[in-house]
C-alpha cells in the first residue's frame, strides 16, 4: 500500500509539473507571437508614413553617393572664398614679442582710424573696442588681432560712407579655444552701433560685404533716431569665419 501510495504521489507531482511547464510554454509562445504582431503593425505603420521601408536601391545610393561627392566639391570652393585668414599687417611678426606686436599694432590702428574720423567731424570710440587689459600670449593675442581687423574693416567703411558716429564696439569675450572653438567653422565676432542717414548706412553694410577677406552680417537692426526718420540707428553684428580643417564639415 505505502508503495502504490508513493506512486500515485509522484504520477500527480508530475501531471501537475507537466502542467505548469506546459503553461510557460504556451504562454512564452503566445508572448512571442504578440511581440512578432506588434512589431509587424509598427513596421507597417512607419512605412505608410514613409518613415521605415525596404533598403535604398542600388542606383539610389549610387545618386546619393555622387550628390556627396559634388556637395563636398562645392564646400571647397565656398571654403576657398569664405574663408578669414588674417591679413599680414594685424598678425604677429615671427621673432617678435605678441604683446609687443599687439600695441604697436593698436596704436597704428587708433592713430589711422580715430584720428580720421576727428578730422573730418565723425565720433569712433578711442579704444576701437579693445580691452582694457591687454591680451597676454600668442593664442589671445591673435584673436584679439582678428577682432581688431574687423573693427579695421568696418569703421572704415563707415568712414567711407560719411556716417556720424560709430557709437559702441564690443568683441565677443576672449576665451580658450578648448572650451568655445571647436568645430569646422568658427565665428569671431565685433557688434557695432552706428548713427547716420539710411544712404551711409546702406553703403557702410555694402562696403563690409564687399572687401575681403569675407566677413558675415548679423543680428541687422535698424531703428529711426528723431521722428521724421532721416536719421538712423544701425546695431549689427561683423563676423570673420575661420574655417578649421582638422575638423570634418559633417559633424553635427
Amino acid at each position: 500500500m505505502d508503495k502504490e501510495l508513493r506512486r500515485l504521489i509522484l504520477i500527480g507531482l508530475g501531471a501537475v509539473l507537466a502542467i505548469i511547464v506546459g503553461r510557460a510554454v504556451i504562454s512564452s509562445v503566445y508572448d512571442d507571437r504578440l511581440a512578432a504582431a506588434r512589431v509587424v503593425r509598427e513596421r507597417n505603420k512607419l512605412r505608410g508614413t514613409g518613415e521605415a521601408g525596404s533598403a535604398p536601391a542600388r542606383a539610389e545610393r549610387a545618386r546619393v553617393a555622387d550628390l556627396r561627392t559634388e556637395l563636398e566639391g562645392e564646400l571647397e570652393r565656398l571654403v576657398d572664398d569664405l574663408a578669414y585668414a588674417l591679413p599680414p599687417a594685424f598678425d604677429v611678426p615671427a621673432g617678435q614679442s605678441p604683446d609687443l606686436a599687439y600695441l604697436q599694432i593698436l596704436r597704428r590702428e587708433q592713430d589711422e582710424l580715430v584720428k580720421r574720423a576727428a578730422f573730418f567731424g565723425k565720433s569712433v570710440p578711442s579704444n576701437l573696442g579693445m580691452p582694457e587689459l591687454n591680451p597676454t600670449g600668442l593664442e589671445d593675442v591673435l584673436r584679439t588681432l582678428r577682432a581688431l581687423h574687423v573693427v579695421h574693416r568696418v569703421v572704415g567703411a563707415a568712414l567711407e560712407a560719411d556716417v556720424d558716429r560709430v557709437a559702441e564696439i564690443t568683441p565677443a569675450p576672449v576665451a580658450r579655444r578648448a572650451r568655445t572653438e571647436g568645430g569646422f567653422v568658427r565665428a569671431h565676432r565685433v557688434d557695432f552701433e552706428l548713427h547716420g542717414s539710411q544712404r551711409a548706412l546702406r553703403d557702410t553694410l555694402a562696403g563690409v560685404l564687399a572687401g575681403q577677406p569675407y566677413l558675415a552680417l548679423e543680428d541687422v537692426r535698424i531703428e529711426a533716431t528723431d521722428e521724421d526718420g532721416r536719421r538712423l540707428r544701425c546695431r549689427f553684428a561683423a563676423l570673420a569665419l575661420v574655417i578649421d580643417r582638422e575638423h570634418s564639415a559633417l559633424q553635427p
